[in-house]
């Protein structure tokens, strides 16, 4: 059994339904396989936000911006990274964002801003309104407007080749379902492959679960097993973020229909900034994890048992230190530091530019997260943490900090440690993998490349399936990236000659098992 479109898109998330509009406006048939109940993928997960220059947002704000100061920009935020960069992939995500902002717009996506992210020298952070779901809300509409086919609870077991060894297709659930010109790889990043993890950066990094637990690397296992390489797959953001609120997040609980995105985006353009930040904080509280400039300042992260568990001036050794254990840590502060975190320009956490939370939000919004007592003993009694370990970790990181010396874990920035109470934890935090920045490598046109850089027949990538060495090392950038390389792979697949030959040929059995060694790396 067999069907049969014109362009065939592996992964329903942001990136591959924008290729899928991007093929059906272009005059092709398409098909969208996802192996999941919905579409959605990490797009519909995240906190939204397109970086972008050259924008409409941007002019009403009186921002003149360029492609050129937006990959200037990206250079400084890179810092060493830079030597690592794509170039040629940059400057097409950088020429294309604007575009895809105003087209995103166009089919009902509001935003708020711009907004600054530093150090970006120009406010280029577009956040998605009323939530990320938008995105997903107004990307599968157009698909039903354009006629794309999308089947759900649909992982691809194996793309398939004809006797020339062009990609024709991919199988799922016994169906084999044929691109005539070309099949597009969507899945996401390997966050949540564990294999992955072990091979590629090591065994505590294997440990640290992913924010979304479906991104198994399958487009990496698929691309590899006919010829692609993948790129720098030794990059994780690894960092920690609160445990979900028992209360819901009445932002993430807004319709993502466009009437509420248009008349909540008059609302916040016309609030006072200072009004706006009040109404962002239950979220911002909700999201986000604490700044590691407390740590610097000298909070500690602890476990339950009171003891630290890895080099605070790390957020990956610290996501690392608290996966190894039992995935629950808090950060443990004095008087001093919170006096400081209380007003700006000391925020515990950010939506750059646009909100920012400070001690007493968590009090406030957050008071399953926020314990405070007179005494040692009295917090580790309210926040459940181990009141004879605390005391001792509390004791030895004071020794630490007036020798300037972490002996256990080598810690170099002590702020002014820990001194007088009260005392105050938030958490329990949870460690994450938001990210990974590996994928296939992929030539300007998002055609997936061998390792001497000929593109495979048939096959294209996009997204964090299709990075191609990108870093994106600020926020709002893997949104832009994968909108941007899905529309441009959706077009060119449309336009790619159709293959003459859309029998089989060889192996189909599955790959997702692949071994990892047949799969070829290039750091």
């Amino acid at each position: 059994m067999n069907t049969i479109s014109d362009v065939l898109v592996i992964g329903g998330g942001g990136s591959g339904l924008c290729a899928a509009i991007s093929a059906a406006t272009s005059g092709a048939t398409v098909t969208v396989l996802e192996k999941c109940e919905r579409i959605g993928g990490s797009t519909g997960m995240s906190v939204g936000s397109f970086t972008a220059a050259g924008t409409s947002y941007q002019y009403r704000a009186g921002v003149n911006d360029s492609t050129d100061f937006f990959i200037e920009d990206m250079k400084t935020a890179n810092g060493a990274d830079e030597a690592r960069e794509n170039q040629e992939l940059r400057r097409v995500l950088a020429e294309h964002a604007g575009p895809t902002v105003e087209w995103l717009s166009s089919i009902g996506v509001q935003f708020l801003g711009p907004t600054p992210e530093p150090p970006y020298e120009k406010p280029r952070m577009h956040n998605v309104l009323p939530n990320s779901k938008a995105y997903i809300t107004a990307l599968a509409r157009e698909c039903r407007k354009r006629g794309v086919t999308i089947v759900t609870s649909a992982r691809v077991e194996k793309l398939l080749r004809n006797a020339a060894g062009e990609i024709i297709g991919a199988r799922a659930r016994g169906v084999d379902y044929l691109g005539r010109r070309g099949v597009i790889l969507a899945t996401g990043d390997y966050s949540a492959a564990a294999d992955m993890k072990r091979a590629y950066v090591g065994e505590a990094a294997a440990k640290v679960q992913a924010v979304n637990p479906n991104n198994t690397g399958d487009g990496f296992r698929l691309g590899g097993d006919v010829g692609g390489v993948m790129l720098q797959m030794d990059r994780l953001y690894e960092g920690l973020r609160f445990a979900p609120a028992n209360l819901p997040d009445p932002i993430k609980l807004l319709p993502s229909h466009p009437a509420v995105s248009r008349a909540m985006r008059l609302v916040v353009e016309r609030l006072p900034k200072k009004l706006l930040a009040v109404v962002l904080r239950g979220a911002l509280t909700s999201w986000v994890g604490p700044n590691n400039t407390m740590y610097a300042a000298g909070a500690i992260l602890v476990d339950p048992d009171g003891r630290r568990v890895a080099n605070e001036d790390s957020d990956k050794e610290l996501a690392r230190g608290v996966a190894a254990g039992g995935n629950q840590a808090y950060m443990v502060f004095d008087a001093a530091l919170a006096r400081k975190f209380s007003a700006w320009p000391h925020p515990v956490s950010t939506f750059p530019g646009v909100a920012y939370a400070y001690v007493q939000d968590y009090k406030s919004y957050r008071p399953d997260m926020y314990h405070e007592g007179a005494t040692l003993e009295e917090l580790a009694a309210k926040a459940g943490i181990d009141a004879h370990g605390l005391a001792r970790t509390v004791e030895a990181f004071r020794g630490y900090a007036s020798a300037g010396r972490d002996p256990e874990f080598g810690r170099t920035r002590f702020g002014s440690g820990i001194g007088e109470g009260p005392y105050y934890a938030l958490g329990p935090m949870n460690a994450y993998i938001t990210l990974a920045d590996g994928g296939l490598a992929v030539d300007t046109d998002l055609r997936v490349t061998e390792a001497g850089g000929t593109p495979i027949p048939g096959l294209w990538a996009a997204g964090s399936t299709g990075q191609g060495g990108l870093q994106l090392l600020n926020h709002g950038l893997h949104i832009g990236w994968a909108m941007v390389s899905g529309r441009i792979a959706g077009r060119n697949v449309a336009y790619a000659l159709p293959r003459e030959d859309l029998t089989p040929f060889g192996d189909t059995t599955s790959v997702l098992e692949l071994p990892l060694d047949r799969l070829e790396v290039v750091r």
